[in-house]
């Protein structure tokens, strides 16, 4: 596991807060270098991760509260029967951290693997669109990306396969940010996004020519009747894909570090539990799909998936020192660096379950739905 900061600690000692506030200035010095324009790997400025969504600066503090008692794992067993009410907490995960996540990763909040040579970037395009591929996604056609975010995916599969895309994320202030990039990309006559729950989807029946969800069915309570709504607004005939997040075979239920490692990726990532790969291939089946593929993307590959965590390592301790210090100084709401703790313990976590083996954020499924 990796090691936590404890800042405040280091705080009470004369040489400790010298040593803070050095770092806070150099890391100050950094984001200004990334303002002026130079390339120091963060994607915006760091007080634009500090909008909090949604929620007022008074009330980040209590929301990151209430998040971290909501999702305690029970060893392994998820959040219990307090899982239907994740939908909720989902929406106040995506207030904290979304302008966490465009600031340290982009706007593709997903991992990849990576061929030698390949960057960051071109491996999470090319990821993206080979979930179009599977789809069969093709210009004239309308698709649904059921869990869409700010909508780097969506951009990115409409502008290589020429097809519509429509989004839906639980969270309104993801929507807003969807539209004006999508403005932005000059994409607004091939992606749309609403809002709402992919558990109650706002769509007529048999509606769409396929479905996607990358990344984002883990968090559903329910993956079964996630599965049937995406079903229900499917044409016949056609097909749905999705990267899952799941433990592997190695994973073992006995083995305590095992189960501590995927009990934190689910509580910093803000899911009810962790699923195997035999229940989403079941939940398909209940749904009334039909198999088409499925395969552990993260297997076979030149450069990890969690290598990327790795890499990002530095850059997440300076803003974690710099967090710290602005939220001391009042520049950042109460709560700021408490919602960045709990990224890097996910950070961590995830990392340590790519290692290990025994966790996977992109296990494939593409099913069809019968004529």
């Amino acid at each position: 596991m990796g090691l936590e900061l404890d800042l405040s600690s280091v705080m009470e000692s004369k040489a400790g807060s010298v040593v803070v506030y050095g770092t806070a200035s150099v890391t100050a010095l950094y984001v200004g270098y990334k303002l002026w324009g130079g390339d120091t790997g963060f994607r915006t400025s760091i007080f634009k991760a500090f909008n909090a969504g949604n929620l007022t600066k008074d009330q980040v503090k209590n929301h990151i509260d209430g998040y971290e008692e909501f999702f305690t794992q029970a060893e392994g067993k998820g959040v219990g029967e307090r899982k239907f009410n994740t939908p909720k907490f989902v929406d106040t995960f995506y207030n904290l951290i979304t302008d966490f996540y465009e600031y340290g990763w982009g706007q593709s909040f997903h991992f990849a693997p990576r061929s030698k040579g390949e960057s960051f970037d071109q491996s999470i395009i090319r990821h993206e669109l080979k979930i179009g591929e599977q789809i069969k996604l093709k210009p004239g056609m309308k698709v649904l990306d059921a869990g869409c975010g700010v909508g780097g995916p969506m951009r990115a599969i409409a502008r290589g396969s020429g097809g519509n895309v429509v989004g839906i994320t639980i969270n309104d202030y993801q929507v807003n940010r969807c539209k004006i990039e999508n403005a932005k990309a000059g994409l607004s006559h091939l992606c749309d996004v609403v809002q709402g729950s992919f558990l109650e989807m706002p769509f007529p029946e048999n509606s769409f020519d396929g479905c996607y969800c990358i990344e984002a069915a883990c968090h559903a309570p329910d993956i079964v009747e996630l599965y049937k709504q995406v079903y229900k607004v499917m044409k016949p005939g056609t097909y749905f894909s999705s990267y899952e997040w799941l433990t592997t075979p190695i994973y073992d239920a006995n083995n305590a570090i095992h189960v501590r490692v995927v009990d934190d990726i689910a509580e910093g990532n803000a899911l009810p539990a962790v699923r195997s790969i035999p229940q989403i291939l079941q939940a398909g089946k209940a749904a009334g799909f039909e198999l088409v593929h499925h395969s552990d993307e993260a297997l076979g590959v030149e450069i990890e998936w969690q290598v990327a965590m790795k890499t990002a390592r530095r850059a997440a301790w300076l803003t974690d020192i710099l967090t710290y210090v602005l939220e001391k100084v009042w520049l950042a709401p109460k709560g700021t660096w408490a919602t960045h703790q709990m990224l890097l313990r996910a950070a961590w976590a995830l990392e340590d379950g790519g290692n290990q083996g025994i966790f996977t954020p992109m296990y494939m499924v593409t099913f069809r739905k019968p004529l």
